[in-house]
């Protein structure tokens, strides 16, 4: 069953059209991660499913309608955003973030347990709980956004490249994390990503995007295995 489906999807700035017609999947409970170079309409993409810039075409989530839809309408019909630049709200604490993650939820009590359980996944959230978000690392400011995402108990979560400027051993970190919240929560995502290699491991799904067009698509095996996929993205020539 497909919880967030995208058929013929065609969005863009003013006159400048950046994708065109793209069509698209997301499974329940499962990982899908779209591949491209920058500027090939990724960030465009993850914009246009939770409506932050007009599109053209359908876009369904869990059956529902959600194009022409504002952003907080989207957000309460279940879908998460950890946008590019992790987005925290620096004058807040680590705990206090987590907390307005979960604003459209009135379950104080099993609030409180999911923030246990963000902890859980992401151990350096925990050391610093009481710390404000401007002062962690980046590293532990994308822990903390895509933590702060879950909070919402989103049906799909969207995630622009987690692993944008941080360190191999901050990227893996990450990626066991988004591992367990796969294999624990169920959560279905759809992960943007330039860093094929960690993204392609978790994934069950992916699709390559060049010039605002879906190029390749399959099983995230198969399209790993793809000569072109791999000289490209993974750094096999």
């Amino acid at each position: 069953m497909n919880v967030l489906e995208i058929n013929n999807l065609s969005a863009g700035y003013g006159r400048i059209r950046v994708l065109h017609g793209i069509s698209m999947a997301v499974e329940e409970g499962s990982v899908s991660v779209l591949l491209g170079a920058n500027g090939a309409g990724k960030t465009t993409t993850l914009r246009a499913i939770s409506g932050l810039i007009k599109s053209e075409g359908s876009l369904t989530l869990d059956g529902v309608n959600i194009n022409g839809l504002r952003p907080d309408r989207v957000a309460r019909l279940g879908l998460a955003h950890a946008a590019e630049g992790r987005g925290t709200f620096t004058d807040l604490t680590v705990e206090e973030n987590l907390r307005v993650g979960a604003f459209r939820r009135h379950d104080k009590d099993e609030i409180s347990a999911d923030i246990q359980k963000m902890y859980e996944f992401f151990p350096r959230l925990r050391e610093r709980y009481q710390q404000k978000a401007g002062n962690l690392s980046g590293g532990e400011q994308q822990m903390l956004a895509v933590g702060r995402a879950l909070m919402l108990r989103p049906r799909v979560l969207l995630l622009d490249e987690p692993s944008l400027g941080l360190a191999p051993v901050i990227i893996n970190d990450l990626y066991d994390a988004l591992g367990r919240v796969k294999a624990e929560l169920k959560i279905s995502m759809l992960v943007v990503e330039q860093n094929a290699n960690v993204a392609l491991e978790i994934a069950d799904y992916a699709y390559v995007l060049e010039s605002g067009a879906i190029s390749l698509h399959g099983l995230a095996k198969d399209v790993a295995a793809h000569d072109g996929v791999r000289a490209a993205y993974l750094g096999d020539y």
